[in-house]
């Protein structure tokens, strides 16, 4: 099996199509089929079916996509550290971030970064625990900057973890909900909730609240994994949600969203950035490493 034709079938993959894919690699039509039979041969399996809409990948050929991302970026960062060890500026970082240290770290971060590198790519994905650590595993990463329970940080061994910052999680409200002035949790269980996050995440500490004070958790009736639409529907509705207390602050010096003045302790998840054990990164992520070291998170006051 070759590195070209695990990026042919990654190019179908993503382009839906042979001849899109052909476009894609700068390939013939004809040449890009042929290294596809070639490769099919060789595993004795079928990797695609093909159909009036385009072509689908089969169980076997998601399985060496799964892994051949991560095979093919592995290449580019020996490329790019080869060619960063002499001397080059140029190659990319992969960064995956979670909101709250997009919003109060990353601008910083980034700033400072391209000041003394200004030729590195830095590819930013939005995540949210558990996504950010597939990624990694996959390759798809170098660097992961976000939250994951403090219950799950001594099991991980196939990551290194360093603390950038603590972040307690808050009930969150837009400006002017009915329960603004609400005390107690007790005063929110009849209340919409919206959960950030999948239950594997984020999501994970909102039952815990409720049960930890004695309380029956209210029904959840929307899970969001995106934090765009987690503001959105805060803003335009009656939900609650727990999100990070230092990132709200942001949002509500914007104007936007408020924080619940609770008497009851809420959790919180230290942020983190999380890189691969066992796998070295380029010069350029190390760099990067450094500069989120070496940053302080943005104040919202």
């Amino acid at each position: 099996m070759k590195l070209s034709q695990i990026q042919t079938l990654i190019a179908i993959a993503e382009s839906g199509s042979i001849r899109a894919a052909a476009r894609r690699l700068n390939l013939t039509q004809p040449a890009l089929s042929k290294g596809l039979q070639s490769l099919e041969e060789e595993l004795s399996v079928p990797l695609v079916h093909r159909t009036a809409r385009g072509v689908i990948l089969t169980a076997y050929g998601r399985a060496i996509v799964t892994r051949g991302r991560g095979i093919s970026l592995e290449f580019e960062r020996l490329r790019d550290e080869v060619e960063q060890m002499r001397g080059a500026q140029g190659g990319r970082v992969l960064l995956a971030v979670a909101p709250s240290p997009a919003v109060l770290l990353l601008p910083s971060v980034l700033k400072r970064f391209h000041a003394e590198h200004p030729d590195i790519l830095v590819h930013i994905r939005e995540s949210i625990f558990p996504d950010t650590l597939q990624w990694l595993r996959e390759g798809q990463a170098d660097i992961a900057v976000g939250a994951h329970p403090p219950s799950r940080k001594g099991a991980i061994s196939e990551f290194t973890t360093e603390k950038l910052y603590e972040n307690r999680l808050v009930v969150t409200a837009r400006k002017g909900h009915p329960k603004a002035q609400a005390t107690s949790l007790a005063d929110l269980l009849d209340c919409e909730w919206l959960l950030h996050g999948p239950s594997e995440g984020p999501g994970s500490l909102y039952a815990p609240v409720f049960r930890s004070h004695g309380l029956t958790p209210p029904h959840a009736s929307v899970i969001s994994d995106s934090f765009i639409s987690t503001l959105s529907l805060l803003e335009h509705s009656d939900a609650l949600s727990l999100l990070p207390e230092m990132l709200i602050r942001h949002y509500t010096k914007l104007d936007r969203l408020i924080k619940l003045p609770l008497t009851e302790t809420m959790p919180h998840w230290d942020v983190s950035m999380i890189t691969r054990t066992q796998s070295p990164l380029t010069p350029m992520a190390q760099k990067m490493v450094e500069a989120f070291r070496r940053t302080q998170v943005l104040s919202p006051g």
